[in-house]
């Protein structure tokens, strides 16, 4: 276990649960609401610090370190995007939040990659799980729940989770 890597991946889990504990607005929200919200720079920090172990932490595989490098620069630039939108929206025309969206997808899909390319076979059940999950939550909330959650928020944050779990004891 990487315990830098352990410790940031349980960072950014630890300030998504303080924030949404101290500013109850955020539990319905996605986590990017929290980088603009109250207690931002603890996401950036945190993100930050994870960027930086993911950087750090894969360097036996050429391919899984191109995929942490790609991770680690669009989660940094996802952070970016949503705490300096003001800037953002200045060199983007107004689309901060397009930028911000498409940065959360390279770093959700490069942090999947590297872990099916990490995995090799122990923890490929977990990988799978990791996937569908999320997509089912996804799924059961927009078409069955009367619940007041929101399914995209709530399937962000279970994704999140669990890829968290996995950096932490990988």
């Amino acid at each position: 276990m990487n315990w830098f890597l352990a410790l940031a991946a349980f960072s950014v889990l630890g300030v998504i649960a303080v924030q949404n504990y101290l500013y109850p607005p955020l539990r319905n929200e996605t986590i990017s609401s929290g980088l603009t919200g109250p207690y931002h720079w603890w996401l950036d920090a945190s993100y930050l610090a994870l960027a930086a172990a993911l950087v750090v932490s894969f360097t036996k595989s050429p391919l899984a370190e191109a995929l942490a490098i790609v991770s680690a620069i669009a989660l940094v630039l996802t952070a970016a995007t949503n705490t300096f939108w003001k800037f953002w929206d200045k060199i983007t025309g107004g689309n901060h939040s397009l930028w911000h969206s498409r940065f959360t997808i390279v770093v959700f899909t490069a942090a999947l990659l590297l872990q099916v390319v990490s995995d090799k076979g122990k923890w490929g059940w977990y990988t799978l799980a990791n996937t569908l999950l999320p997509g089912a939550l996804y799924f059961i909330l927009k078409k069955f729940s009367k619940l007041s959650i929101s399914a995209s928020p709530a399937a962000e944050k279970l994704y999140t989770l669990g890829l968290s779990t996995w950096l932490i004891f990988h």
